[in-house]
């Protein structure tokens, strides 16, 4: 079996829950490292991202704001973000972070 490599991001604390429901589906993967919020993940190489994304389930994708990745700059890409774009990232936190205590 050939495998594929998928980089996975999104709120803290996704990867164990991402583990649990691919577990739970049956679905073909081997989990790598983990490394500042970037996770990797080998799947099957004749699976398609679409069944990887299935097995991991809508609701854990929405819950923890999962992006994929098929390769390393892409991923890279992703986590540079403009001044415009950091100062709406600080507004929700500051929102969620509101909504918690609240």
């Amino acid at each position: 079996m050939s495998w594929s490599t998928v980089y996975i991001k999104g709120k803290v604390g996704f990867e164990r829950e991402v583990i649990s429901q691919l577990e739970k589906s049956g679905f073909s993967f081997l989990p790598g490292t983990e490394e500042n919020g970037l996770s990797l993940f080998w799947i099957d190489n004749l699976a398609k991202l679409h069944e990887f994304k299935i097995a991991i389930g809508s609701k854990t994708i929405l819950r923890y704001r999962l992006r994929f990745f098929t390769n390393l700059e892409e991923a890279d890409q992703m986590t540079t973000f403009t001044s415009d774009e950091k100062s709406k990232i600080k507004k929700m936190q500051e929102w969620d972070r509101l909504q918690k205590s609240a």
